[in-house]
């Protein structure tokens, strides 16, 4: 599940600018920036710079520049929309693949901003404009069609009253080493006040207060969980309400191995 940051992200004018840049192909990187001038790389790579053989799944470390007073930064890797005039709606959603760079108010000569930037992820609009996103799974391996474009990207931009300065845009085509063709599939194992549950029952959850539960993955992977109706934990799960259902979506991200994973858990809501 995003971050409460993301709920703040105002930036289509930004994303629209950087999404149109890629697909015009502006892949030079300009002149390194001068000093005391903002700059943001990744994995030291410039602005508009490809990031190639990446690994199915690793931490990159956003290094930034000379940034002022009071402005905050954003790492996301979306999937780069078909119309590049479009702000992409599909950015990767799951556990440390959103990065915030809290502002402060004296300036910083640097900083750095870790994240996971995935090949496969279950991609959600960081912004929506009617509602929580349905989102959907994005292989950032598959060709976008456009021999001057990348599936996925890289954006680093300003956050809340910065989020439409250009000042503050980096954006970072991303290309990923292939993987086997004959991965395993993933498999999910919950658990709810210890006890196993078993695949296809709908357990009961009273919303009387939290009750512990726990994901595992057969892969080893981390899952992401987000909800309707009740809230989760890496640990527990609460009842929102005392009737109806609350679904548990888990995704995990997949790996060289691994396929990644997208499958639901509901829970029958009782008082």
């Amino acid at each position: 599940m995003l971050t409460a940051h993301s709920r703040t992200l105002k930036a289509a004018a930004v994303f629209a600018a950087a999404a149109g840049a890629l697909a015009l192909g502006a892949m030079a990187s300009p002149a390194a920036a001068a000093d005391g001038v903002y700059n943001a790389t990744v994995a030291g790579q410039r602005n508009y710079s490809p990031l190639v053989n990446l690994a199915p799944s690793s931490t990159q470390q956003v290094a930034v520049v000379n940034v002022p007073a009071n402005v905050g930064l954003y790492a996301l890797h979306c999937k780069v929309p078909a119309d590049p005039r479009s702000a992409p709606t599909l950015c990767d959603s799951s556990a440390d693949s959103l990065a915030y760079l809290t502002a402060t108010p004296d300036a910083r000569a640097t900083a750095s901003i870790p994240f996971k930037l995935n090949a496969e992820f279950f991609g959600t609009d960081p912004n929506p404009t009617a509602g929580a996103s349905a989102g959907e799974s994005v292989d950032c391996r598959v060709a976008p069609g456009d021999p001057r474009s990348t599936t996925c990207a890289v954006y680093v931009l300003g956050a809340g009253r910065e989020s439409a300065n250009p000042t503050y845009m980096r954006i970072f085509p991303t290309v990923f080493s292939p993987v086997k063709a004959n991965r395993a599939t993933d498999v999910a194992m919950i658990s709810l006040a210890g006890s196993a549950v078993t695949k296809g029952a709908t357990p009961k959850l009273s919303a009387a207060g939290p009750v512990s539960m726990a994901v595992t993955l057969k892969s080893g992977l981390k899952p992401t969980l987000s909800s309707d109706n009740c809230s989760v934990t890496a640990t527990t799960i609460t009842a929102l309400k005392s009737t109806g259902a609350c679904t548990v979506r888990i995704v995990s991200t997949g790996g060289a191995n691994t396929k990644p994973l997208v499958t639901t858990q509901v829970f029958r809501l009782t008082k």
